[in-house]
């Protein structure tokens, strides 16, 4: 029996190397490498099952081809497993390449790496498998009954990117690190995907909580506010880092004046998860931050530690957008209701965060100007003959 492994709700801009898998752009009635006209006909139809919210058949997805085989070919539990460890690992770069309060930019959420790994012998029929509680279900449909619609939330994205950059440096970190090491960052990577759904019907209390498991996964941090907030404030390290005492934003039960206020925001984060993760849909723990900012933060801030840590390892630079916003997490952390537009917006695509963003981006550029200009005046300079030398040397040469 054939297989075909795909995502028809990410339309992905171009054609990704994940490990051993490639995921590939997939357009109707295009070509797809390696398949010939029979193939590539039976591919189409199974396809045009997933439909827009328009009830058309999507006619732009991505298509995942494993180890150098036919995207076509059977595989084995091992290797269907090895295609949703590389999968999630391509979401996150898709989730750490969006642009926040840009409705122009790149945007996904993690429900457009939805994967379907599919069973068919003919082009008529095709097995699709469902869980239950107690295991699964596996039934066989004819084609032409079948109708699976985008998720409302996946409809609205026109395209996906990848951080290619960043997926290169953790498929890196993938292969030369332990079993049991990369155990935890592939824990973390999958809690911060499952935050990201952007569904309505995942509460932002349980997003909430995978959020904290991720940071705490992925910066090997204990239990507790403390030690996760103090782990995250030493990875994560702006150029003119901001005290708690000095902040706008800021809570009289603070004790600790020396603290940084992303160390702060983390503490507090981490600490009321305590009462979601126990069940409690709201909390009675004061909180400086709302929820919405608290979420919109983390979701800032987990691609930055991860990044932070690559760079540790040697397998990753900051680019100018990493230097940049993480310059900018702890001004942005600092401005009162920022989720809101600024007062006397400029334009639609105004916002705090770009503000905030352009200072900073000014700022390092500026930096640069500085160390440039400070290299070429600590560069030796060649002495002149000073007048005496050249009438000696000229009555030398007479």
């Amino acid at each position: 029996m054939s297989m075909v492994s795909f995502l028809p709700w990410c339309r992905i801009d171009k054609a990704y190397d994940v490990g051993q898998l490639q995921i590939l752009p997939f357009k109707r009635h295009q070509p797809i490498e390696g398949l010939d006209g029979a193939a590539q006909c039976r591919v189409n139809t199974i396809l045009a099952t997933y439909k827009t919210i328009q009830a058309k058949p999507v006619d732009r997805a991505a298509i995942a081809r494993y180890a150098g085989k036919s995207v076509i070919d059977d595989l084995n539990e091992e290797e269907r497993e090895t295609i949703r460890e590389l999968v999630a690992i391509a979401c996150f770069c898709g989730l750490a390449r969006r642009e926040y309060f840009n409705e122009l930019g790149p945007y996904c959420n993690s429900d457009c790496f939805s994967l379907y790994i599919q069973k068919f012998d003919r082009a008529d029929f095709t097995a699709i498998t469902t869980r239950r509680r107690e295991g699964e279900t596996l039934s066989t449909w004819p084609i032409d009954h079948i109708a699976i619609t985008v998720p409302v939330h996946c409809h609205g994205i026109p395209e996906v990117r990848l951080d290619e950059t960043l997926l290169k440096a953790l498929i890196s970190h993938r292969g030369a690190t332990s079993n049991n090491s990369w155990a935890k960052w592939q824990n973390a990577i999958t809690c911060f995907n499952q935050a990201n759904t952007d569904s309505e019907n995942v509460r932002y209390q349980v997003e909430w909580v995978l959020l904290c498991s991720a940071f705490e996964h992925i910066l090997g941090a204990k239990p507790d506010a403390k030690d996760v907030a103090a782990k995250f404030a030493a990875v994560v390290v702006p150029t003119e880092p901001l005290l708690a005492r000095d902040a706008t934003r800021r809570s009289q039960r603070w004790q600790d004046t020396k603290q940084f206020l992303r160390y702060e925001w983390m503490r507090e984060f981490y600490r009321i998860r305590g009462d979601f993760a126990h069940g409690k849909l709201n909390t009675a723990q004061p909180m400086v931050w709302n929820p919405l900012e608290h979420l919109a933060l983390a979701s800032i801030a987990f691609p930055l530690v991860v990044k932070c840590l690559l760079k540790k390892a040697g397998r990753y630079e900051f680019t100018d957008d990493d230097n940049v916003q993480i310059d900018a997490f702890e001004k942005f952390a600092n401005t009162v209701n920022f989720l809101r537009p600024p007062s006397e917006r400029r334009n639609s695509l105004d916002s705090h965060w770009s503000r905030i963003c352009s200072d900073c981006r000014s700022k390092l550029c500026l930096q640069r100007v500085r160390n440039a200009v400070g290299e070429k005046e600590m560069l030796p300079r060649e002495d002149k003959a000073s007048p005496a030398e050249g009438d000696a040397s000229a009555g030398e040469g007479a």
